[in-house]
Formats: C-alpha cells, sequence, structure tokens
C-alpha cells in the first residue's frame, strides 16, 4: 500500500496527542509480524516529522484481519504546533478482490482517543491494484530421434548442437511491477516455473542469467521475434536482468542467485553464456528466476529458452510447462513465517497485445474448415439417423498448437457427443447426436475449438433434428401435493440476553417458533420489513425496523406465503442489552475469570437497544456516570452497538457488576447487570 501522511495541526505546543490510531482495509493485512508476538509487526512503520524528516517511532501495528492499528501514540506536540504522522509499508492480500482492471483499493482511518480529534478525510485511497505479469510460452514438438546435447553445455553449444528448445516471455504490465529487492524484502520479484510429463532420460537447461529487452543485447532463443543469441548485460545500467535462484523450495522462496559470469577486462557488459540444468524428479521439476536489475521508468520484457536433451523417444508424451510469480504462497494473512513479497499461483494473461504480436508467424494459428452448420438428425427417445459430422482442425501457424473443444447447448442438453476433445496441431473431431431423453423439436448447440489466446478459438454451431417417436404410455396421476406446515412464532426475545423484553428499532430481536426457514421468508412490525440476518427452521435474528414512538407493534412471520398467527411484540425508544461474552478486555481478550480487565484499561462492550441519538454512561462496581470514549455502531455488524470506556484506576480485584444506561426522550433506561472481573 502507498504511505498515508496525516498533517496535524492547531495544537497547543507541548501538548501530548494521544490515542490510537486504526486503519481499515477491504482485504486482509500481511505483513510479517514478530514472533510471539500476538500479531504485532514492526514491519507497518509509524513515523514522525517535526518539521526535519520522518523518524520511526517504533510503535508495533496490531493487525486483526483487514485492520492494523497502532495503539498507544503518545507524541508531543513541537512548539510550532504542526507535525505530519506517516504510515507506511502496510501490505494486503489485494488478490482477495479478484480479477479486476486496474482498482482502487480504499482506507478507511479511525483515531479514537480522550479527546476529540477530528480527521478532514478518513477514507483515502492508498493503492491501485493491477495485473503486473504476462507471459507467452512456446510449444515445441520433438521428434522421435530425440535432441541432441553439446559435450560441454553452454548457450553457444546448445544453439549449435541443434538442441530442441521452447521459449517463455515475461512481460511487465507496467513500467516498475518487475522490482529488484529492496529493503526489508526476501527477494526481488521471482518467477516460479514448474515443468512435467517429461520422459525419464530428459535433461532440461536453462541460462542462469537473461538479458531484458533493453539490454545490450536481449537474451532470445530466436522463436519469439528476436534473432538468436546469448544476452549482454552491462553491469548498473538499470536494464532487465533475471538470474536463477539455486537452492529454491517448490514455492520458489529460499535459494541463492547464481553468480554472473565474471569479465576478463574487469569492467564493461557481461556476456550470459552460461547455463544450468533443472533438476527432474519423475519426469517433473522447477526452477525459479529473480530480477537482479530493472529499468522502473519502462515497460520491459524478456525471453529465455528452455533447452531439452533427450536421446531417443519410445512413446509420445505430453510435457508441460506452467509460470507463475513467486514465492508462491496460500498464506493470505499476516504471518511470522511467510515470504515477504509473496504471491497465489495463478497463471498470468498472454503478454502478445501489449507487445503487438498475436498475429505473428511464430505462434501457433488455428484453421477450422467446416460447413456453416453441422447438421444432424434422431428419432425421440432413440438414436442417430443420418450421417455423422466432421470438424477437421489445423495448425497453419509456427510452433505447436494445443486445443480442446467443449459443448454449450442452446436447446436441451447432453445430446451432442464429440469423439475428440483435445489435440496436438492437426486432427479431427467426429460429431454424433442422441434423440434420448429429447421430445421431437429442434436443438442448438454450439462446438467451441479453443487453441488458447495465442491460437485463437472457432465456434461451429450445431443443429439436432428430432423426430416424434411412438407415444409412451400415459404417466400415472401425479401425487397430491404436500401440506405445507404452519408458520408458528412461540415467542419473541432480545438477542443478546435471549429474554421477552421490549424491542428498540434499530436494535437485535430473535423470533424463536418452528417451520420458520424457506426460500422465501420476511418478518413485519406492523407491516414495516424486518432486516433478517439469519434464518433456520426454529430461529430467526432481525434487526428491528424504526416504527417510529409506538410501545407496541404486531409481528408477523411470512414464509413461502404462509403466515403465522400475529404476534405482540413491546417496543420502547431504549433498552440497553449487553451479550453473553460481550464484555472484551483492552487486548480483546473476553473478560472472565483467569482474563480480568486492569484498573485503567479500556473495556470494549458489545450490546443492542442503544440507540444512536441517546446519552450513553456506564457504571462499575456502582461508580454510576462513567463517560464512554466511544459509544456508537459497532463496525460491520447491523444492530449491534459497541461502547468502550475506561476502568477505574482506583477499583480493586474483585467480581462486581457493569450497568449501561441510555438516555432518551427523557427518560434514562439501564441494562442488567453483566459480571465484570477486575484483576
Amino acid at each position: 500500500m502507498g504511505d498515508i501522511i496525516l498533517q496535524c495541526s492547531g495544537s497547543n505546543p507541548g501538548a501530548v496527542l494521544s490515542g490510537n490510531l486504526s486503519i481499515f482495509l477491504p482485504v486482509s493485512v500481511t505483513n510479517r509480524v514478530d514472533s510471539n508476538s500476538n500479531n504485532l509487526t514492526h514491519d507497518a512503520i509509524l513515523s514522525v516529522d517535526f518539521g526535519s524528516g520522518f523518524v520511526p517511532t517504533g510503535i508495533a501495528g496490531q493487525i486483526t484481519n483487514q485492520i492494523i492499528a497502532f495503539n498507544g501514540l503518545s507524541i508531543n506536540v513541537p512548539s510550532s504546533g504542526k507535525m505530519n504522522i506517516r504510515v507506511s509499508n502496510i501490505r494486503a492480500a489485494v488478490n482477495q478482490l479478484g480479477a479486476v482492471a486496474p482498482h482502487p483499493i480504499q482506507a478507511q482511518l479511525l483515531f479514537s482517543s480522550t479527546s476529540s480529534i477530528p480527521l478532514d478525510q478518513s477514507q483515502l485511497v492508498v493503492a491501485y491494484a493491477q495485473t503486473g505479469f504476462f507471459t507467452s510460452l512456446y510449444d515445441r514438438g520433438i521428434t522421435c530421434t530425440g535432441s541432441p546435447l553439446p559435450s560441454t553445455v553452454n548457450l553457444a553449444n546448445l544453439f549449435a548442437a541443434g538442441t530442441a528448445f521452447a521459449s517463455t516471455r515475461v512481460t511487465e504490465g507496467f513500467g516498475d511491477a518487475f522490482q529488484p529487492r529492496s529493503t526489508g524484502d526476501d527477494n526481488g520479484t521471482r518467477f516460479l516455473i514448474h515443468y512435467s510429463g517429461f520422459p525419464a532420460n530428459t535433461h532440461l537447461y536453462l541460462p542462469d542469467a537473461v538479458a531484458g529487452s533493453d539490454a545490450l543485447t536481449p537474451t532470445a532463443g530466436g522463436d519469439l521475434g528476436l534473432p538468436q543469441q546469448a544476452g549482454q548485460y552491462l553491469p548498473g545500467s538499470g536494464t532487465l536482468l533475471l538470474v536463477r535462484v539455486l537452492g529454491a523450495g517448490s514455492d520458489g522462496a529460499g535459494g541463492n542467485l547464481a553468480p554472473l559470469p565474471g569479465n576478463s577486462a574487469g569492467s564493461g557488459p557481461l556476456t550470459l553464456n552460461s547455463a544450468g540444468e533443472v533438476p527432474l524428479a519423475s519426469g517433473s521439476g522447477y526452477a525459479v528466476y529473480e530480477v537482479v536489475d530493472a529499468n522502473p521508468a519502462a515497460q520491459e520484457t524478456a525471453q529465455f529458452p528452455t533447452f531439452f536433451g533427450i536421446s531417443n523417444i519410445t512413446a509420445p508424451a505430453v510435457a508441460q510447462e506452467s509460470i507463475s510469480l513467486a514465492p508462491a504462497s496460500t498464506v493470505g494473512i499476516a504471518s511470522p513465517t511467510a515470504p515477504v513479497p509473496r504471491f497465489v499461483a495463478l497463471p498470468p494473461p498472454s503478454d502478445c497485445s501489449l507487445l503487438g504480436d498475436c498475429g505473428a508467424a511464430y505462434f501457433p494459428k488455428l484453421s477450422v474448415v467446416t460447413s456453416s452448420v453441422i447438421q444432424l438428425a434422431a428419432v425421440a427417445g432413440g438414436d442417430q439417423t443420418g450421417h455423422a459430422g466432421v470438424i477437421p482442425i489445423k495448425n497453419v501457424g509456427g510452433g505447436l498448437m494445443n486445443w480442446t473443444a467443449t459443448v454449450t447447448y442452446q436447446s436441451g442438453s447432453g445430446w451432442l457427443h464429440l469423439d475428440n476433445t483435445s489435440g496436438q496441431n492437426s486432427g479431427t473431431i467426429i460429431v454424433t447426436a442422441s434423440g434420448k431423453g429429447l421430445a421431437a423439436g429442434v436443438y442448438q448447440a454450439n462446438i467451441l475449438i479453443d487453441a488458447g489466446p495465442l491460437a485463437g478459438s472457432f465456434t461451429v454451431p450445431a443443429t439436432l433434428t428430432v423426430t416424434p417417436a411412438p407415444p409412451p404410455p400415459p404417466p400415472p396421476p401425479p401425487p397430491p401435493p404436500p401440506t405445507t406446515p404452519s408458520v408458528v412464532v412461540s415467542k419473541v426475545v432480545n438477542a443478546a440476553t435471549y429474554e421477552v423484553t421490549p424491542l428498540v428499532g434499530g436494535s437485535l430481536g430473535t423470533v424463536m417458533g418452528s417451520h420458520l426457514a424457506g426460500k422465501n421468508v420476511s418478518v413485519t412490525f406492523d407491516g414495516s420489513p424486518a432486516n433478517l440476518i439469519y434464518t433456520s427452521d426454529t430461529q430467526i435474528n432481525l434487526q428491528v425496523p424504526d416504527v417510529g414512538s409506538k410501545t407496541s407493534a404486531s409481528l408477523v412471520v411470512t414464509v413461502d406465503g404462509t403466515s403465522s398467527l400475529p404476534q405482540t411484540v413491546m417496543l420502547a425508544p431504549a433498552w440497553p442489552s449487553v451479550f453473553a461474552n460481550g464484555i472484551l478486555n483492552q487486548d480483546d481478550s473476553v473478560n472472565g475469570a483467569g482474563a480480568g480487565a486492569s484498573p485503567g484499561s479500556i473495556l470494549q462492550i458489545f450490546a443492542t437497544g442503544i440507540p444512536t441519538s441517546a446519552t450513553v454512561s456506564v457504571a462499575i462496581a456502582g461508580r454510576k456516570d462513567l463517560v464512554p470514549l466511544y459509544a456508537g455502531p459497532a463496525p460491520t455488524v447491523p444492530g449491534v452497538q459497541q461502547v468502550n470506556v475506561a476502568v477505574p484506576d482506583d477499583l480493586a480485584a474483585s467480581l462486581t457488576q457493569l450497568v449501561i444506561c441510555a438516555v432518551t426522550g427523557g427518560q434514562q433506561y439501564c441494562s442488567a447487570g453483566s459480571s465484570l472481573v477486575i484483576q
């Protein structure tokens, strides 16, 4: 995420700015947390600038899912009365937003303090999510005679020996998407290449280092538009350079960079001619490249050949290659051990549209020559009559074309059969049909031949004409419709205490009964619909609608068109009720035996029945009229109110009572006492 800077002014010199700064994101915070620290992190940094530059405060961030909070701020206001606060290096699981176009990520800021400190802009954009990695994988076939290896393996000798290879191209989605390692990172941008399906006697080789598109000489195999050549890289030139990582794990983490070649002159460009083997086990293996240098102002690309050494081929085989950003990880939350940065292993989109070569001759190109529509015929409930359909498939471009065939039905389903649903380069699909399960009529479907984003796709329409068959015997009469069960409301209770109490508009209530679940469920209070939060056969949790100043209302539950008998529900302007286990200590633990609150600490109380317009106070151990630090809606939980209050400093350890009172319309309403442990 980008830096968040708060420009503070209007304070008296010498005053102390104290409180908690919380930042809410739409996705999980993924910073590295300290070991055994209850999700505290020093990876995200809070700094203060009094006029001579930002200085880190050392305050750790507390991570809770999508929230990072810097608690216990205590900053002395300088003589100028002005200062800046910066939060930097927040990391987040942006993949949780899904595959989206450049998309703004907004953060919500909350500064909680005993004094009123307004934030002029509490919601702001902190990042833009966009795709940063595109690729092209070039397919290649190997003849039965195999692919020779030179006695000394390097790029020049591999090219000269005619060793078979297939190139992989990686391209940035924007100028600085590929980044070398930065301070605090475990690695720079990495690429994890997986190989599978190779015969047992195969040896794979990759360049140890790859010069990118803006290098002195880009590395290229000659099959993706550039001449065949080993790359040349000028150290420190700020051009894209990929270096293999040796000893990395299968997720792409760890390991060490392969050494770069020396230069006999001591300076000048390096010729990147060395190559190393990719270890294979049971025909599978992986390799990792890391970005060591790059130009942040240019959109760069790089390509590297994978060489296949195999003495002979005794049986056909199809090997596969895939590539993703690395380290690949399934850890989408803050972690003390997961690598930084880390990525979800997803296949990247094609880069040919970025580079303008989607139609180049070196890429495969699908050609399907057939009649405009495949016409088939069958008898209703029986087999096909007449001829089958034929779809010839060809690769009229370069490389190796893998294709698949799938059927999408416009009418009916399951009546079409393809004898071949995948293949390579040229092939033929025989199309047949069946009238089983179909009535007389005309049915339509589309057959999609998909050869990937480079080779393209082609849709072949198919039509099946089904003629009538002898009518079947009449079916038995249908059974009588099932009896609709009665909807019964046994009682309506307070959602916090599960006791029968007056309910409050905007707060939570619970309906108990039977046959309360269905496809369409509604609850009304004098005809006003309630917001349903949870439904089951015996219980409905709801948010009471605003019914004005009424002291009672008629509640009706309707399930799939069947309504309950009206039930009279008492209403009140306020009726504070604390949830069971709804009192949390300052460390977010549930208050109770063995987890008491310390004098002076902050309690978080979760309740319902408190209108937003009410004046709220708290009583602890008989200490009445304690003023909350915060009293209002609980974040993201409709109908629940949160009250934050400080425990009096002089209370002794005890098991005591806590009461919340709300004053509205000149009348005070107080909750039943809730047990509170003071330690």
